[in-house]
């Protein structure tokens, strides 16, 4: 549609929880509310299906035990908008441990998989099942802090727990990739390159962002710190322009960074094909890799 839209949820203890609908504007550059739909319970983690925007799972607790939750989100514009179910399993019935991410499985219609903090979880949500159907479990490690599902080769998932960067095949339940030591002090997310087969780049607890090649993991690709103040929580590539990566911490901060010296596109190619000006010497401008800009808005840990 070319719409620039979001859901954002709620996670407050004592008041009652929302998902709001909002939107971004380029003419204005206003985020605007399009719509407020109420949910039971806190929201921990919210995912939006990557295929089908009408389609949402969050894990929540509260008054009620943690569970994972299927909806389809109501149309824009109702009167009363509400949440449909589509399915769910509480964190009981599916013997999870704290929750870290949830993945939808693009490879596999119908498929799910959940990271807990000491393994991965594979469900299937087929129609007319109000139950999600758990189909595996692969233990991953005892401190499992974040996964992210390959986009390009289909069963693979990539986990980060304690300093190790874990490739696991979901098909064998083995482990097709390890690092040791990928950050001093502790590892804690990890995201695959929309468009480089086999790159990721893990976040740490040493405020460093480092990207890999899974099957040349002796030495990292590149090292991008200097943003970050504390802990790296989470980071996210682009899914556009994989020169560009979000990322933010326990310091408060949110950064932008370049690592266009990892990206797809060779050094100094604009999206439409150019090659930008010449620097000194006739060889094109390359833009550095680094920090572009760091945004300090926020009062407490961003994650």
């Amino acid at each position: 549609t070319g719409r620039h839209r979001f859901i954002v949820a709620t996670c407050s203890l004592q008041q009652r929880n929302e998902l709001h609908s909002v939107e971004f504007t380029e003419d204005t550059s206003e985020v605007v509310c399009k719509q407020v739909i109420p949910h039971q319970e806190e929201v921990w983690l919210l995912s939006v299906s990557p295929t089908d925007g009408g389609q949402i799972i969050t894990y929540s607790a509260g008054k009620t035990p943690p569970a994972i939750n299927l909806f389809r989100l109501p149309e824009l514009g109702a009167d009363e908008p509400a949440l449909a179910p589509l399915g769910s399993i509480s964190g009981s019935e599916a013997q999870l441990a704290a929750v870290k991410s949830t993945l939808w499985d693009t490879h596999k219609p119908g498929g799910l998989v959940v990271a807990d903090s000491e393994a991965l979880h594979t469900f299937d949500y087929s129609a007319g099942n109000q139950k999600l159907k758990e189909l595996s479990t692969v233990q991953v490690g005892q401190r499992c802090s974040g996964a992210c599902l390959d986009p390009h080769h289909a069963g693979q998932v990539s986990t980060v727990d304690d300093t190790h960067l874990k490739t696991w095949d979901l098909r064998s339940s083995k482990l097709a990739f390890r690092k040791d030591g990928a950050h001093l002090f502790g590892a804690r997310d990890v995201d695959y390159n929309p468009n480089v087969p086999y790159q990721v780049l893990t976040t740490g607890e040493d405020a460093a962002l480092r990207f890999w090649d899974l099957r040349k993991l002796d030495k990292c690709l590149r090292a991008l710190s200097g943003g970050h103040h504390h802990w790296i929580v989470r980071a996210r590539y682009n899914g556009h322009h994989d020169q560009l990566i979000l990322s933010c911490g326990t310091d408060s901060a949110v950064c932008l960074w370049r690592a266009a010296s990892v990206a797809s596109a060779p050094l100094g190619e604009q999206a439409g094909g150019g090659v930008l000006a010449a620097a000194p010497g006739g060889a094109p401008a390359r833009p550095p890799d680094g920090l572009i800009k760091r945004y300090e808005e926020h009062e407490d840990s961003c994650y």
